[in-house]
């Protein structure tokens, strides 16, 4: 087996694991070029995997947003809020580590459950495809968002940007994700192999996503007043 070194390894990787070639033609039947299904799972695959190894613990795919610029106001949208990033996956912060940073590199605010919206002060939360500022709150003149990215979308000339001994896990999302597809044609064999696959992959990522010795620790829940 070659190594998935390469976006072509990968997608051979892929091909084999739901039992198909590049030439199937169910896999073009509504016009889609050869390898486009292939390149759309792997997508999909990688965004899923990335999820899994940050729930784990990895500290991978970090990055800065554009400066932030606010819409809305208290008085016509119950608060501030902008857009997030188009390549946004999750924030890098929680309820104890604001993702919010000034430029300097400190941090403002405190995250709050979108269902605190009414909530005053400085605070923000995530709705939607959004970020909002609690009412009456009070940010600097430039505030940055801290957030892990999505893998870029894949295609022939992709650049990689996953852990070598992690990509098993993109393959094996991206088959799990596409054996529901009618055009899979494997049978319940197939499907249990794959979700071994899956198994085994995540076991791997486990141990790619813990970079130190210290045991992963879990956030105690915040509770907020109410106002």
């Amino acid at each position: 087996m070659a190594q998935l070194d390469s976006v072509a390894n990968i997608l051979e990787a892929w091909y084999r694991l739901v039992g198909s070639i590049p030439t199937d033609f169910a896999l073009t039947e509504l016009g889609e070029a050869e390898d486009e299904v292939g390149y759309i799972y792997l997508t999909q695959g990688s965004h899923d995997a990335q999820l899994y190894m940050l729930d784990n613990g990895y500290k991978g795919w970090c990055q800065r947003s554009d400066a932030l610029s606010w819409e809305g106001t208290d008085a016509t949208t119950g608060g501030k809020y902008d857009d997030l990033p188009a390549d946004f996956l999750r924030a890098d912060g929680n309820q104890d580590r604001s993702a919010l940073v000034q430029t300097n590199g400190d941090r403002w605010g405190t995250q709050i459950e979108t269902e605190n919206d009414t909530a005053k002060g400085n605070y923000y939360y995530f709705k939607g495809d959004e970020i909002w500022l609690a009412r009456t709150a009070s940010p600097p003149t430039t505030l940055y968002l801290k957030y892990h990215y999505a893998h870029p979308e894949w295609e022939s000339d992709t650049t990689i940007d996953f852990p070598m001994r992690a990509r098993s896990l993109v393959v094996a999302e991206a088959a799990n994700a596409a054996k529901e597809e009618n055009w899979f044609v494997g049978d319940h064999t197939m499907e249990a192999k794959i979700r071994e696959a899956v198994l085994l992959a995540q076991k791997r990522a486990r141990l790619c996503a813990r970079q130190t010795k210290q045991p992963r620790r879990f956030r105690k829940q915040k509770v907020l007043g109410r106002w």
